[in-house]
């Protein structure tokens, strides 16, 4: 009888170990993969930042150029 109470303790015990264990691993994966996410995301907002930086003035003068052309006529 003693043995059964102590499996059944010993399960008891593991299965909380186990989900402590998993919880420690799921908060470590989040935040890497958390951390990946937000470097991909930034990486993305840099790039059309700076193909906005490019390709404006570009638009810019090729829309005065057109102004100009469209007066002139």
């Amino acid at each position: 009888m003693l043995s059964l109470l102590i499996v059944i303790l010993v399960m008891v015990v593991l299965f909380k170990v186990t989900g402590f264990m998993f919880h420690i691993a799921g908060k470590l994966l989040g935040g890497i993969f958390g951390i990946i996410g937000w470097l991909i995301l930034g990486g993305l907002a840099i790039s059309v930042f700076g193909l906005a930086l490019f390709v404006f003035p570009i638009i810019l003068i090729v829309g005065i150029v057109a102004l100009i052309a469209a007066a002139a006529r």
